[in-house]
């Protein structure tokens, strides 16, 4: 075994540009979409009906509250952005909206919208904070003038509200009125809202697992030349064979995703967690459950063309299903989530964010680890048999 260990390491020496190459996109790409996602800010339309100067302050207060990209617009023209989904949501600011604030009458406000989430329920909180807080100090901004009308006169009231009113929310935005204290407690299973570090987990998944079916895949490249055959009639026997393929591609896919994950801490910052001996234990589960997987497509297939044609299928389809591209959080089908659970990405990934987003130790790898050594296990047995029969066949 350790003679076909060492030919295929050798062999790696003519297709080391695919290993470099995997590992840059998966950098290159973890950067875009890590930095992006970050980044990004929805883009609401803010329609004034009103046109007065009191609807003009809402626009002007949302608009500093930061997390949005807010841009002026027409009624018919923001209908049309959200129903085209160029935009998240627009809000309409209703005529009379000067008068209720005045008033004390129950506020003129609209949301354009085709679906609610995450997004649009924190820009509604924080125009309804927004419109009560300029409502709550115009009714104290007519106290005051009222207060002080009964001793001056009525001449010069509505200078001294507008005075008043400018007061309070001056007072609003530098001397808050209430003082919080906030404590931030370490909770086990409080999840952090980081992009990069999925993004990092993701892609060095999706693109590490070519290298480790390619990897396996060098079975089919020795059948195609023959090679397979001498071997078979060698002294080596056909489990040293596989056995040192499977060596030698799980080497090749452990030394590739340590490299990401090394990657993912010296070159983006990000904190592994607790536990970096369990992100090892499950990375080095996963790399035997692909490597398996390899064995199992190199043996439902007949040449490398038919592999290189299947494999980047499989993978992809099994990436999206398994949490690779997205968090498994915004999946809302019952079938998908079930459908996830069939593939080893998403345990990988599950157990990786657990001990790096979440916070937990090292037992949050146990049974992720598990679990892909299971399905390792299945492929490998499923591999060996399929290739065992082709050699009956034969």
């Amino acid at each position: 075994m350790r003679h076909i260990i060492k030919l295929r390491l050798i062999r790696l020496r003519d297709d080391y540009l695919v290993f470099i190459l995997m590992t840059a996109m998966a950098l290159g790409l973890t950067f875009i979409f890590g930095t992006s996602m970050g980044q990004y800010q929805p883009r609401v339309l803010i329609v004034d009906e009103d046109g007065s100067t009191f609807s003009r302050m809402l626009a002007d207060e949302i608009k500093e509250g930061g997390g949005f990209r807010f841009q002026e617009s027409d009624y018919a023209g923001a209908v049309k952005a959200v129903e085209e989904g160029s935009v998240l949501t627009a809000l309409v600011i209703e005529k009379g909206f000067a008068g209720d604030i005045r008033t004390g009458n129950k506020l003129s406000l609209g949301m354009i919208k085709v679906k609610d989430d995450i997004n649009i329920l924190t820009l509604e909180q924080q125009v309804t904070g927004t419109a009560s807080k300029m409502a709550g100090s115009q009714r104290i901004a007519e106290m005051t003038a009222d207060f002080i009308s009964t001793y001056q006169g009525a001449a010069g009231r509505e200078a001294l509200a507008a005075q008043a009113y400018d007061r309070v929310m001056d007072a609003w935005k530098y001397r808050n009125p209430l003082t919080v204290r906030a404590e931030t407690m370490e909770i086990q299973d409080a999840p952090q809202d980081d992009n990069m570090k999925h993004t990092v987990i993701g892609f060095s998944l999706f693109f590490s697992m070519y290298t480790m079916v390619f990897g396996i895949g060098t079975i089919l490249y020795d059948k195609q030349h023959k090679t397979w055959q001498r071997m078979l009639v060698s002294p080596v026997s056909r489990t040293a064979i596989l056995g040192g393929s499977m060596v030698a591609a799980y080497l090749i896919g452990a030394i590739q995703l340590g490299v990401l994950i090394l990657a993912g801490k010296y070159l983006f910052g990000m904190d592994w967690g607790r536990s970096l001996a369990g992100v090892l234990t499950v990375s080095a589960a996963f790399v035997f459950a692909v490597t398996s997987l390899g064995l199992f497509l190199s043996g439902l297939v007949k040449t490398h063309a038919q592999l290189s044609a299947l494999t980047p299928v499989v993978l992809t389809s099994t990436a999206m299903l398994g949490g690779c591209m997205w968090p498994l959080e915004i999946v809302n089908s019952k079938i998908l989530l079930v459908l996830a659970n069939l593939t080893p990405q998403k345990w990988a990934i599950q157990g990786m964010e657990r001990i790096a987003s979440y916070g937990q130790g090292f037992d949050a790898a146990i049974l992720p680890t598990l679990v892909l050594l299971a399905m390792g296990l299945g492929y490998f047995i499923a591999g060996v048999k399929l290739i065992g029969r082709e050699k009956s066949l034969n």
